[in-house]
């Protein structure tokens, strides 16, 4: 129910640049529609003398009347304050949907591949390079396809693919800021190519050896060699830290990178397991990431919990520490369902699957399912421990004082649909604060 808007109210939004919660149709500084002339005041009747009475101004028409009104808005105001911040606070609880979660562990996986953002148009030019060397893949009786079809090398061939489209799209121009092409760089592709032509070889020949150790070598001499990276290399060498290769001959003979990019690859054949992606540790780390981003996230409603009192704050303490580790077990075990889930799918699908689109899926699948893990385990644990002490102290606090109670209208204002009942409320309060027409 909206309240109706007078003429007089009109002109004082216009004129006065009062904010206009109500309606966004009135005109006010809310819509940008409300005059900035240093001379507004002069043409407001709510700023007129008041020894001028005007016919616009009804507190010096009535101003008996206007403080009666004021009173009984002040006393019927706690109410509307207590509706608004009880659907304020069951609102919050389902502000993400399922959906919500998952296209957020997609949007992760386009940033762990910041290439793909930052150079869309290379990554679709390099896909022809990449699909003609692996065509054979959807070619009955070629070692190629018997190698995607296999459950125990799907997800090395995948690798494959992936890598190859790495190194296919450095082979056009970038900005160079953390990796630079191999255009500028012609040496760095030179030293590739061996691994190159060794995985060409492999897949005709559907040598699984041959590739997996090719990959090896072509992920260890995937270097980082922009500008930023030479910077960070030389802060670090003068601070006396160790630091990585810049150029592909360095890395391809540092032993250390290529036993490591080597043990990587090996982990991706065989048959796909759960607890084979569990102890790979991606998922691990990721659990350990959102963990900490649930204990800083929580920091606001700890300080806010102890300025109540230390029972309250060591409560909101216990609650963010089970959060945060329902949040690291469940990211580690649905990632790693998801990197299982994915691999057993295209191995199942074999080449029905188009390479690009498969390792794509594996890209994103674990992400999306750590995510969606993530999502099941808050609701889980909001039900195990409550809602966060902290909030219901920030949600009291607000409601105590103007700033306050001004924060909750504009906070409960975001979410959509809200009921008449808590329109209602919110434009009585509004009212109170003269922020509607």
């Amino acid at each position: 129910m909206v309240s109706p808007i007078s003429l007089a109210n009109m002109e004082y939004a216009l004129y006065g640049n009062t904010s206009c919660l109500g309606s966004l149709t009135v005109p006010s500084m809310v819509n940008n529609y409300c005059t900035v002339s240093p001379y507004a005041n002069s043409f407001n009747p709510y700023l007129m003398n008041p020894y001028m009475p005007s016919m616009y101004n009804p507190a010096v028409m009535n101003p008996q009347a206007i403080s009666a009104q004021q009173a009984i808005t002040q006393q019927a105001s706690q109410g509307d304050i207590d509706k608004i911040a009880n659907y304020y606070e069951k609102a919050s609880e389902n502000s993400e949907t399922l959906m919500g979660a998952a296209i957020g562990g997609a949007a992760f996986g386009l940033f762990n591949n910041p290439r793909l953002i930052a150079h869309p148009f290379n990554s679709i030019k390099s896909l022809g390079k990449v699909e003609e060397m692996f065509k054979d893949i959807k070619v009955a009786g070629k070692n190629a396809h018997k190698l995607w079809n296999n459950p125990e090398t799907q997800e090395l061939m995948r690798e494959a693919y992936s890598m190859m489209h790495k190194i296919e799209s450095r082979n056009n121009k970038k900005l160079g800021w953390v990796r630079q092409s191999y255009i500028k760089n012609p040496e760095d592709y030179k030293a590739l190519e061996p691994w190159i032509k060794q995985l060409k070889e492999g897949i005709n020949s559907g040598d699984a050896k041959q590739v997996e150790n090719a990959v090896a070598h072509l992920k260890a001499g995937y270097t980082n060699n922009g500008i930023i990276s030479k910077a960070m290399g030389s802060v670090k060498r003068f601070l006396g830290f160790s630091t990585k290769p810049n150029t592909v001959s360095e890395a391809l003979k540092n032993e250390e990178i290529v036993k490591g990019a080597k043990a990587e690859i090996a982990q991706k054949v065989g048959k796909p397991s759960f607890m084979k992606a569990l102890k790979r540790g991606g998922g691990v780390k990721g659990g350990i990431f959102f963990m900490g981003i649930e204990l800083f996230m929580a920091i606001p409603n700890i300080k806010a919990a102890f300025s109540k009192d230390n029972k309250t704050g060591w409560k909101q303490v216990g609650q963010s520490t089970v959060k945060g580790a329902g949040n690291a077990i469940s990211w580690a075990a649905g990632e790693a369902l998801g990197v299982w889930g994915a691999t057993k799918l295209c191995a199942a699908a074999g080449s029905a699957i188009a390479p690009g689109v498969g390792t794509v899926i594996g890209a994103v699948a674990g992400l999306i399912s750590g995510s969606i893990a993530c999502w099941l385990t808050g609701k889980a644990t909001n039900k195990l421990v409550g809602k966060d002490v902290g909030e219901k102290v920030k949600l009291e606090q607000m409601k105590k004082s103007p700033e306050g109670q001004v924060q909750l209208l504009q906070l409960t204002a975001q979410n959509k649909n809200i009921p008449a009942d808590v329109q209602q409320s919110m434009m009585n309060v509004a009212n109170q604060y003269g922020m509607v027409a």
